[in-house]
């Protein structure tokens, strides 16, 4: 079973649950919110930076106890989010993403990064990121047909949509999932700066010519960004992953160019 959807099941789970015949979900969320796992981000940065610190020293950085069930449920929140990680079970630190998530220039973007890392939570964003949300009915039964237990699928509904709500995927409205754009700023100020590779996808200063391919493009920023995500001709892209970029490329090449009175609709699949 995956891990951290194992310790989600156990954080609120009573002894001898299994014996009961209590239903256990199939795919993992968290029980807390991302502010709630942002918490624990906080917590860690604000006294360790990018050091590791021990549980206790935690539990006691967010004025709970090791004991605790919603300090479990910070902890396994903050994991499945991608923010922490241990070596042991008594020793964590930030990872990556979670170092990203407390700079305030990349946070926006590692927040819907953090997002997606979530298995529920990128299942329904893939399925509702073209056309529109449903009712919290009919969501709940989309939430127990991808996983989820019968008894949980009001808290996964809950905590997925105030997750959405903090990490900017409802900006457009309650109904809508749509990726946050991020705005990336050229790398340099001159006339060139937004110069691509074609042959490799790299940012470059040069007008082009020579057997580098170099093409000046006149593009939005966040355009540019997309582009330079396009592996090197030759290495794998997966399908998902392409099929990903398209999606999020085809968003937000309406971000940039759509009027709001006439927004273009496409399909990927």
């Amino acid at each position: 079973m995956n891990e951290n959807l194992a310790s989600c099941e156990d954080i609120d789970g009573e002894p001898g649950d299994e014996q009961k015949g209590r239903q256990r979900s199939t795919i993992a969320f968290p029980y807390t919110d991302f502010d709630g796992a942002s918490q624990v981000v906080t917590a860690i940065h604000g006294n360790v930076g990018h050091g590791a610190c021990s549980l206790p020293q935690l539990a006691a950085w967010l004025n709970s106890s090791v004991k605790s069930s919603s300090f479990r449920t910070l902890i396994s929140a903050a994991r499945l989010f991608g923010l922490v990680e241990s070596d042991n079970s008594d020793s964590y630190r930030l990872t990556e993403l979670g170092a990203r998530i407390v700079d305030p220039t990349q946070a926006k973007a590692a927040q819907a990064e953090s997002f997606l890392r979530v298995p529920l939570f990128a299942a329904l964003f893939d399925k509702y990121q073209i056309g529109v949300v449903p009712p919290s009915a009919a969501l709940e039964r989309e939430i127990i047909s991808l996983g989820v237990s019968e008894k949980q699928k009001a808290r996964a509904r809950q905590v997925f949509e105030s997750s959405a709500q903090q990490t900017g995927f409802r900006a457009h409205g309650a109904n809508r999932l749509v990726r946050p754009a991020i705005v990336v700023p050229p790398a340099s100020a001159g006339p060139q700066s937004n110069a691509v590779s074609a042959g490799n996808g790299e940012q470059s200063n040069s007008g082009g010519g020579g057997g580098g391919g170099n093409v000046t493009l006149d593009l939005d920023p966040l355009l540019i960004a997309l582009l330079q995500k396009i592996p090197p001709q030759g290495q794998a892209w997966p399908r998902e992953r392409r099929v990903r970029w398209f999606r999020t490329f085809a968003m937000n090449v309406s971000e940039v160019y759509d009027n709001e009175s006439d927004p273009v609709e496409m399909n990927i699949s």
